[in-house]
């Protein structure tokens, strides 16, 4: 389940590594947080994969009537980064890994933040859950 104080507590966490230089911890946090956010929405609390809630959130756009399919494609992007940061900490190790990953965790404070405002668009409680990040 869902608790806002712990995501409260990885949104802070999450600005504290970057703040930090932190950047793969970073990225990785707020990619748990997109995914948290993604199960808030959509009501699923299994097992499902960060690629099977993208399909869910992608059919719940289609019947919403949505066109735009914007965010789907991003959050495609954003998974296929994390999988990009963790098979380079096989290849390369952290130091170098971390050192090229600032924009990409910039990018993904940004996007976080353009998701839940967009997602209130639809259900304006998703900040119930604590999601707030600015």
């Amino acid at each position: 389940m869902i608790n806002k104080e712990t995501i409260e507590d990885n949104e802070t966490a999450a600005q504290a590594l970057y703040q930090h230089g932190y950047y793969i911890s970073c990225f990785l946090l707020i990619h748990s947080l997109v995914e948290s956010l993604l199960r808030a929405f959509l009501t699923k609390t299994k097992r499902e994969s960060f690629n099977d809630l993208i399909v869910a959130y992608r059919q719940y756009l289609q019947r919403e009537g949505q066109q735009n399919l914007t965010f789907v494609d991003e959050l495609t992007k954003f998974n296929q980064r994390r999988n990009r940061v963790v098979h380079e900490l096989w290849e390369k190790g952290y130091t170098d890994t971390n050192s090229k990953l600032e924009p990409a965790c910039s990018a993904a404070f940004s996007m976080y933040g353009l998701f839940i405002e967009w997602l209130e668009t639809f259900d304006p409680e998703t900040t119930d859950f604590g999601f707030e990040y600015e």
